[in-house]
């Protein structure tokens, strides 16, 4: 089907652009390393809470055959990365670039020049047409990486600090196995639309080894998490990590309540560490929690008992396009929820918003729909997007507002049906 793109083209300055596109569901598979790219900023900004800004960094080259995302969790101390930006819209298969990122300040501030705002995730893949999945491989696909000197900012005693390092970047193997945590409210908080906050949660360690990432699909009728903190100097990988806030963004006026589960965190690993303990004293551990959630337009609280558990994703998925089915006028820096033309999603899924495939007015942060919740096992259909505009514009009915990334997954709830399916590559990864 055709519809009309709209994205940023950068001549020295960021404008407009748009073209009629032959836009279609496509497959991918993905390789078993990954890298990581350093997002440092070029320029010095001030920066308003909840006030998206597109700030220039230094530029990346990307080759052909990869997709990015931003790493969760915060690595700036005045707000996260929530979309990148090249100097034009590229194609998977294209080289690229990032020139430039969307910035969600949670605090007043100044980004200076050289200061790291984030992280972004380089995924090598192969994407081809529905006919051609069953011959799909993963790409042979070499990113290069360097050391670079920039400033890490993190809060300290209250007060932001910048301390100057050199940095690496990293390539890492992706094992597809991960484990679904809870993030629970330890606070009561009045929002109101478009003015995200910080919000206490119940503690989360994090093991080493780990990469996470928010679930997709809101979980709760207020808004959505875009992004988890701990207080402190900015961690490693290799390190554990006590996560004891989350960055929520309100798609509407109301109320969390402390014990009201504000999100679900998908925990990747990539390296194996004291997997088959974790992995235990993971299970083992159950929470009550109220899932707050729409019906019949009003918002319902149940309250529920969450088990984690773990999950095997495939490394094939599919591209959805998210298409507008309703026009709407955005303000600069405003939050909006839009009806889309309804997604299906079949049990067994879970799915991920793309960045650097965004609308120029409003990139999407979540999906969701105003039903009763589903379980993963479930069908599920999706009927809106939260959007953030970065600019502000005017998104028309069947636009393209973006894609997602679908994935399936085998939930694992025995762990030692999971350790002994993966012993081998354990001992491997730990030789």
């Amino acid at each position: 089907m055709k519809l009309r793109t709209v994205y940023w083209k950068f001549d020295g300055d960021f404008r407009p652009e748009e073209r009629f596109a032959e836009i279609s569901s496509a497959y991918f598979k993905t390789a078993s390393t990954a890298y990581w790219k350093l997002l440092v900023s070029k320029q010095e900004v001030e920066v308003k809470k909840g006030r998206p800004v597109i700030i220039k960094v230094r530029k990346i080259e990307l080759p052909s055959k990869t997709a990015v995302s931003p790493l969760s969790i915060q690595r700036h101390a005045l707000g996260t990365v929530v979309d990148v930006y090249g100097e034009r819209f590229f194609r998977v298969e294209e080289q690229k670039n990032i020139s430039s990122v969307v910035f969600l300040p949670v605090e007043d501030g100044t980004v200076e020049i050289d200061d790291l705002l984030g992280v972004v995730k380089v995924y090598p893949m192969n994407v081809v047409p529905a006919e051609n999945v069953g011959v799909i491989t993963a790409p042979e696909v070499a990113v290069p990486l360097k050391e670079q000197e920039a400033n890490l900012v993190f809060k300290k005693d209250e007060e932001v600090v910048r301390e100057r390092r050199k940095l690496k970047e990293y390539w890492y193997r992706r094992w597809h196995v991960g484990e679904w945590y809870p993030l629970i409210a330890r606070e009561d908080v009045e929002v109101r639309k478009g003015e995200v906050t910080r919000v206490r949660i119940e503690n989360l360690e994090l093991p080493e080894n780990t990469i996470p990432v928010p679930m997709a699909i809101m979980t709760h009728a207020m808004g959505t998490v875009i992004d988890i903190a701990h207080m402190g100097r900015p961690r490693a990988v290799e390190e554990r990590k006590l996560i004891t806030h989350a960055v929520f963004a309100p798609a509407f006026d109301g109320k969390i309540e402390r014990g009201d589960l504000l999100g679900i965190l998908n925990v990747y690993y990539i390296s194996s560490g004291e997997r088959s303990i974790r992995i235990f004293q993971h299970l083992t551990g159950r929470v009550e929690a109220n899932h707050v959630y729409w019906k019949d337009e009003k918002v319902k609280r149940k309250r529920i008992m969450v088990t984690p558990f773990s999950f095997k994703r495939s490394s094939i998925g599919r591209f959805e396009p998210v298409i507008a089915e309703e026009s709407v006028e955005l303000g600069e820096g405003e939050l909006e929820v839009i009806k889309i033309r309804d997604l299906e999603f079949p049990s067994g899924t879970i799915t991920q918003p793309l960045t650097s495939f965004n609308h120029a007015y409003g990139s999407i942060i979540d999906l969701a729909a105003f039903s009763p919740p589903k379980m993963v096992e479930e069908d599920r259909v999706v009927t809106h997007a939260v959007v953030m505009s970065p600019k502000g514009g005017r998104i028309e009915k069947g636009d393209l507002l973006g894609a997602v990334a679908v994935y399936n997954v085998s939930v694992l709830r025995e762990p030692e049906f999971l350790i002994s399916k993966y012993r081998e590559l354990m001992i491997r990864a730990e030789q």
